[in-house]
């Protein structure tokens, strides 16, 4: 995204009204970031834009906490001011009240899926359930990689994004509930998935120093 590599960005209701700062754009600025005039057409694509590209750095990289927060600050940022503009009477129309609801919709998604803590990888032998009325289940399998607060491992059956799991340790010794946030199949032909554990955190008995 032009001009907006620097580490920490401003978002903000623009207080003038002078150009959108995108050649050869002539609509009126609404937003600016990091000094930069948006209009409200370009506000919203460029803002999309920056967020996939430094989502895509972080999946590419190991754990960085200071560049993971840096993006959280950024969306928390483009959120405020799309909901602000929502709000604004000046914009009535309605196609534009709805793009900015959908780009609201999906940043905040986004922004729910960040990892929260470093991944190790570590093949963890679980057994996992699915409780659901008509479409209960039950597999054993392994880790691909685990964290803090959630993990990825393979998975035979179909899961929907979203949907609820249960992980338990072999010995189901203990268990916790899981929330799936990906699915989809790895290099090697495996279902993977990715899951959030939602009632505890360190379900597999982490350090902070190994994690980091």
């Amino acid at each position: 995204m032009e001009n907006l590599t620097e580490p920490a960005h401003e978002v903000q209701l623009s207080g003038e009204t002078p150009h959108c700062g995108v050649e050869p754009c002539s609509e009126a600025a609404a937003v600016a970031i990091a000094g930069k005039q948006l209009c409200i057409q370009h506000f919203v694509p460029l803002c999309t834009r920056e967020v996939e590209l430094r989502i895509d750095v972080l999946k590419k990289s190991p754990y960085d906490a200071s560049a993971t927060e840096a993006l959280k600050n950024f969306v928390t940022s483009c959120v405020e001011q799309a909901r602000k503009l929502v709000e604004d009477d000046r914009l009535a129309a309605e196609p534009v009240r709805s793009r900015l609801q959908e780009f609201l919709r999906s940043v905040s998604q986004t922004a729910s899926h960040l990892r929260r803590s470093p991944r190790l990888i570590s093949s963890v032998p679980i057994i996992l359930r699915r409780e659901d009325s008509g479409r209960t289940w039950e597999e054993e399998t392994w880790t691909i990689t685990v964290s803090l607060h959630g993990a990825s491992l393979v998975c035979r059956h179909p899961v929907e994004t979203g949907g609820s799991l249960m992980l338990s340790k072999r010995d189901r010794s203990s268990r916790v509930q899981a929330r799936v946030v990906y699915c989809r199949y790895n290099s090697e032909g495996w279902r993977e998935i990715g899951v959030e554990l939602l009632d505890r955190d360190n379900f597999w008995g982490l350090s902070q120093a190994a994690a980091v």
